[in-house]
Formats: C-alpha cells, structure tokens, sequence
C-alpha cells in the first residue's frame, strides 16, 4: 500500500490535490539549493538533471494519530469526513546567511550547512514550477523570504548560480559531505509527509499505541576553506 507519489518540476501534475528534519520556517531571509536530484540515493546527484525531484501525497490529520496518507473514503470517515490536502516535499541545503539573506562567507568557508525536508503545498511547488521554467533550480540557488511564519507566507526568487554546483567543482570534499548529510534526509521524505497505516493501524493509535518515531535531521560542517575560492564566480 503506498500513497505517495514522485515527480519532478515541469512534468505532469502530481496526482495529489514528524521529523526532526523538517524545516520550521522563522522569519527572515534563506539561501537554499535544492538537492532532491536523480542519483541521491547512491551518494551521485545528478547536477545536470532536468529538475530536483519532489515526493508527495493526500493526507488526513488525527490528534492522537499525526499525518497519515488519504487511501480513501474509509480514511476520510476515519478523519471524521474532512478532506484530505495536498501535501510535497523535497530535500534542501541550507546556507549560512546574515540578516539581510547574503552569503555569510565566514560561515560558509568554515563548512557551515544545513539539511532540511521542506513539508509544503500545491500552491507553493506552482510558484517554484513557474521559477524554474526559466530559472532551473538545478543550477540556480533560491532565496526564500518568509513573512509570516505561523501561515508559512513567503516569497521566493532564484539566485545567479548554485553553491551546490560550484562546490562540487571546487570543494569536492565538502560536496561530498553535503551529499551524504542530504541522503540520510532525503530517504525519510516519506515519513515527513505522513504515515502510511491501514486502517487497523489508525485504531491502535487512536486506543493509544505507540508508534515508532522518525529520527532527526542533518547539520554538520564540512571543513574549513577560504569561501573566496569558490565565491568569485557566484558572488562577483
């Protein structure tokens, strides 16, 4: 039984309307690259790929229960008839920024980065499809700006090149490290987006099983460089 669903930005419409690793959006400004591509899965992102990859499904909520994937009426009734919603997610990089959202370059050569599943809707993956026609974000960064965290408001707009991209040329030591810290994420995508039960599995939470919890997320530093190395031909 599965409910999930993957595709990639540009293909057809995806036939969709609590970890650690899941990216709670605050305030302020984010520089990410997104790294969701063919060949995660065996340490091997495929940089020129058409597009990252995003997994996604319709889920139902149930306090006591979480998140679990919408196969149907019986689901629905279960969930007391409320309407299952779309749900996407993919695997992004998160770079060391100030406040004004540039490069912190001191950080950044230190091998400063963060891994996060990025849990978010339809409408949202719209904007990122209409952005990558014309800026693919294989080899564009994105700069997301969030407004209003509570109701995940924010804007996106996409950057002249990819850390990712001109660390795999010039650091490929941190690349590597990166790589690997997204894998570990990128394989419970699944799991940030919901749980996949049947329905006697439901009830056993609702009576008040336990289930098994997803394990956290990645951050990690990838060795120290001078950012200037790589930084000329991105920020120049």
């Amino acid at each position: 039984m599965s409910g999930f669903s993957d595709f990639s930005l540009g293909s057809s419409t995806p036939l969709l309307s609590a970890g650690k690793s899941r990216w709670k959006p605050e305030k302020g400004k984010y520089r990410v690259s997104f790294v969701s591509l063919p060949g995660l899965e065996n340490n091997e992102p495929d940089l020129n790929a058409s597009a990252p990859i995003f997994k996604g499904g319709r889920r139902l909520y149930l306090k006591g229960v979480g998140y679990f994937l919408d196969h149907g009426p019986e689901y629905q009734k279960i969930a007391g008839g409320e309407a299952s919603r779309t749900t996407i997610a993919t695997t992004l990089v998160f770079w060391p920024v100030d406040s004004n959202g540039a490069l912190d370059k001191a950080r950044f050569g230190k091998g400063e980065f963060d891994i996060k599943s990025w849990i978010f809707s339809l409408d949202k993956y719209r904007q990122l499809e209409s952005i990558h026609s014309e800026f693919p974000l294989t080899s564009h960064d994105l700069t997301i700006t969030v407004t209003d965290p509570q109701y995940h408001k924010m804007t996106f707009a996409p950057c002249r090149e990819s850390l990712l991209v001109s660390l795999k040329e010039k650091q490929p030591d941190f690349f590597r490290k990166v790589v690997s810290a997204a894998k570990e994420v990128h394989i419970r995508l699944q799991d940030d987006i919901a749980q996949d039960l049947t329905i006697d599995q439901i009830r056993e939470k609702l009576s008040g099983e336990v289930g098994t919890p997803v394990s956290g997320g990645a951050s990690s530093g990838g060795g120290s460089f001078n950012a200037d190395d790589i930084l000329d031909d991105v920020l120049g």
